[in-house]
């Protein structure tokens, strides 16, 4: 793949609104946007702005602001509220600089917003002119966005075409665009971060054929810096680097190379004490005849499902830890980079949770392990071994990572150095579970890394909330996919506080301070690509799936009445007469999955219920009559492409997908509008259930 290395400068585009900041040269303090590492170091003890991901360079996500407590929360109350127009729902961390909140919305064209953080005004709105139709992924990445980055005076945000946007904290004025990665592969949703004035930024697409890398790009003009591959490529043209050369050893099967894998799609945690960066990988793609080489140290399929550390100026390979073992893949998540007494001693230390169930400790400085444990039902592995690094794995339960037992997913944690607790967004194996229930329940898990283990847990009714926020407060805040805000005792874990807010909660919680009142802003809004890939049912209720992505800002004192949103539910409409035998029913199921409709419409057609053509996928079972008319057309023709709808009846790749033909098609159809006529027709006994309306 060509990358495209050369930033290009632009003239003012996509901005939206008008320009109410004011404009200061680059070197004054009142500059808009004006974060840099000495303000962020300074503030590391004061707790002011949340200037960037996770509010210090450790990632933390905690505050010293102790204004809100576990005392006087019951006087929280609803400051301002923002309506944001993303109807693929909110899942990004904001960051708020001297009173502005600049947060991004998929919608899906990754809007960036600049918010008043004392009022919710909007101040300004950019849109980077995200280009659907380029492949699969491309239409994937768009409808999902994790956040932004802002640094001296500029604000830098993703997209799902793969390119990285630097834009004017002041004006919201496009200042250049880079690519980071071939559009037609895959696109960007995480939240850029920035080491040593340079941004960087990866790339999702492990499951689909994407080769990972980290890239760092100039934070003033968009050119490339360095660029770490972290699985090695196609052996006949060479390697990028030695350790590359090291790597491809650890691999095999036929052609292993097209299988790519590694992706570094969102945990990245720079560390100026060490001058690293150290950021977490997904998986290895999917290899056919894949035998691993076990016995190679460090593991198979280097450096897939690992922590790597590399320098931050060079982008020069350091040291890896691999979290994944010889039968079972992982993913890395959220590294959170501080110092802590274990076993007598003071270590600087990187903490990550990753899919898989365990909670690591590693020193951050050479990699080494320094403890691994399960927080919760662990099926695949029964230790870590502390010596080697890895895991004596139970293959013959045929559960991998995560399935059937605890995990983790993006959602970052916590961690609170007055208590010594690390706060992990998880979710574990549903005790009880009655009919209809799913298999796992959600869990905040407070785990003790001294002592090695969790001392104290709450249950959630659904496996995927928001992530973690935990202050001097003595407090522990938590959106849920129910739609429930609500603040825990940290030392404690008893529920102090609780809103409903009437919206899937799936973005990050910060707080902050201006003119000496503390504020605390969650995003809601059903959104994330879980919502993409998992059943609706995993993360939201039928009520809260619905509700509208908001910006909700709170503080003590305030007083303005909630806005709880209409629950209107869309009627479902009389679907087209069933086609097909059972046999094509059945045929037209596996189909949709193989062919990664499941991917985007929810597996099962368990989605969103609702048919929309304002940026969401919409729900098949909801579609109108002319959808059903022009089906093939839309299928196999690509009539939609223009809105991320690819035709199936070409080939499709990454990943190679065989194309459609007119049976395949059909038997989709046919699954489709089975489906349909189930749903309309419970709806429709709903519907005669209600109790007749009238008078006495």
């Amino acid at each position: 793949m060509k990358m495209l290395r050369t930033a290009i400068v632009t003239s003012a585009i996509g901005v939206l609104g008008s320009c109410l900041l004011p404009s200061a040269h680059a070197a004054s303090p009142s500059m808009p946007g004006n974060v840099n590492a000495a303000r962020v170091r300074a503030q590391a003890s004061t707790g002011r702005d949340w200037l960037i991901n996770g509010r210090d360079f450790g990632e933390t996500h905690f505050s010293p602001l102790r204004q809100i407590t576990d005392k006087n929360i019951g006087g929280l109350g609803l400051a301002w509220y923002l309506d944001i127009d993303s109807a693929m729902g909110m899942a990004a961390e904001p960051i708020e600089v001297d009173g502005v909140i600049y947060v991004s919305a998929p919608t899906p064209h990754a809007y960036v917003y600049a918010v008043d953080a004392t009022s919710g005004r909007v101040l300004w709105k950019f849109d980077p002119q995200v280009k659907l139709g380029y492949g699969t992924q491309n239409s994937y990445a768009a409808r999902v966005n994790r956040g932004v980055a802002v640094w001296q005076g500029r604000v830098f945000v993703a997209t799902g075409d793969c390119r990285l946007v630097a834009i004017s904290a002041a004006s919201g004025r496009q200042l250049w665009s880079s690519q980071i990665c071939d559009p037609h592969q895959t696109g960007s949703t995480g939240a850029p971060h920035v080491a040593n004035g340079k941004v960087l930024i990866g790339y999702n697409g492990s499951d689909d054929m994407i080769r990972g890398s980290l890239t760092a790009f100039d934070g003033v003009t968009g050119r490339e810096v360095w660029r770490f591959w972290t699985v090695p490529g196609n052996p006949s043209n060479g390697f990028e680097s030695r350790i590359l050369q090291t790597a491809a050893k650890t691999w095999s099967g036929r052609e292993w190379w097209r299988f790519g894998g590694g992706d570094v799609w969102d945990a990245i945690t720079f560390d100026p004490g060490t001058n690293l960066v150290i950021f977490g990988t997904a998986g290895a793609g999917e290899v056919e005849g894949t035998t691993p080489r076990g016995d190679v140290p460090g593991g198979a399929k280097l450096f897939s499902g690992c922590v790597v550390a590399v320098n931050a100026d060079t982008g020069r390979y350091v040291w890896h830890f691999q979290a994944s073992g010889k039968h079972f893949q992982t993913e890395v998540f959220h590294i959170i980079v501080t110092d802590l007494e274990l076993h007598g001693q003071r270590r600087h230390v990187a903490i990550t949770a990753p899919r898989n169930g365990f909670i690591y400790v590693l020193d951050a400085r050479t990699g080494r392990l320094l403890e691994a444990k399960p927080y919760g039902t662990v099926h695949w592995a029964d230790y870590i071994d502390l010596r080697t690094g890895r895991p004596h794995e139970t293959p013959a339960t045929g559960a991998g990572p995560g399935e059937g037992g605890a995990g983790k997913t993006w959602w970052p944690m916590s961690y609170d150095p007055l208590t010594g607790l690390v706060y992990i967004p998880g979710y574990d194996v549903r005790p009880d579970r009655r009919p209809g229930q799913t298999p796992q329940e959600g869990k905040l898990f407070a785990w003790d890394p001294g002592s090695q283990e969790v001392r104290w847990f709450v249950p959630e009714p659904l496996q995927t909330n928001s992530g973690v926020l935990s202050t001097a407060g003595n407090l522990v805040f938590q959106g849920e996919g129910t739609g429930a805000f609500e603040a825990f005792a940290a030392d404690s874990g008893h529920r102090v506080w609780s809103i409903q807010t009437g919206s899937a909660i799936d973005a990050v919680p910060i707080t902050f301070e201006v003119n000496g009142v503390q504020y605390v802003v969650i995003p809601v809004g059903w959104g994330s690509a879980s919502r993409l890939f998992l059943p609706a049912s995993d993360m939201a209720t039928p009520t809260s799936k619905r509700g509208p992505s908001r910006l909700l800002a709170f503080r003590l004192g305030a007083h303005m009445p909630f806005p709880t949103p209409p629950d209107i539910v869309p009627p479902i409409p009389m679907p087209p007469a069933r086609i097909g035998t059972r046999a094509q029913v059945a045929e037209g199921a596996r189909l949709y999955e193989t062919h990664m409709c499941g991917g985007c419409h929810s597996p099962g057609l368990d989605g969103s219920g609702a048919w929309t053509v304002n940026g969401a996928v919409p729900d098949l079972r909801y579609a109108p009559p002319d959808v059903h008319e022009q089906w093939d057309a839309i299928v196999l023709g690509g009539s939609h492409i223009a809105q991320g709808m690819m035709s199936f009846g070409v080939q499709q790749h990454y990943p190679d997908v065989t194309p459609l033909d007119e049976n395949g098609a059909t038997a989709i159809h046919a699954y489709v509008i089975d489906q349909t006529w189930k749903e309309y027709e419970q709806q429709q006994q709903l519907k005669r259930a209600e109790p007749q309306r009238g008078g006495l």
